[in-house]
């Protein structure tokens, strides 16, 4: 109960000699919601930052087709 009130959640309910801040977990859970989101902004600016330079990201798929144009 002192943990709580001190918006820290124990690690182990029966020995709780560490906790972690509940801000801290609700971040957590946070990031967790919002990774898929966090992975699409990260592959949209990876594709534009390599695009500038004159490389294009593409699928296993396209790589493959274009390979085959540039053998024959």
């Amino acid at each position: 109960q002192t943990l709580v009130s001190h918006r820290l959640f124990p690690t182990v309910p029966s020995q709780p000699w560490m906790a972690v801040s509940v801000e801290l977990l609700s971040l957590y859970g946070t990031l967790f919601k919002c990774s898929c989101d966090a992975i699409n902004a990260l592959a949209a600016a990876l594709k534009k930052y390599y695009n500038r330079w004159g490389f294009y990201v593409t699928n296993q798929q396209v790589s493959d087709t274009i390979a085959h144009l540039h053998l024959h």
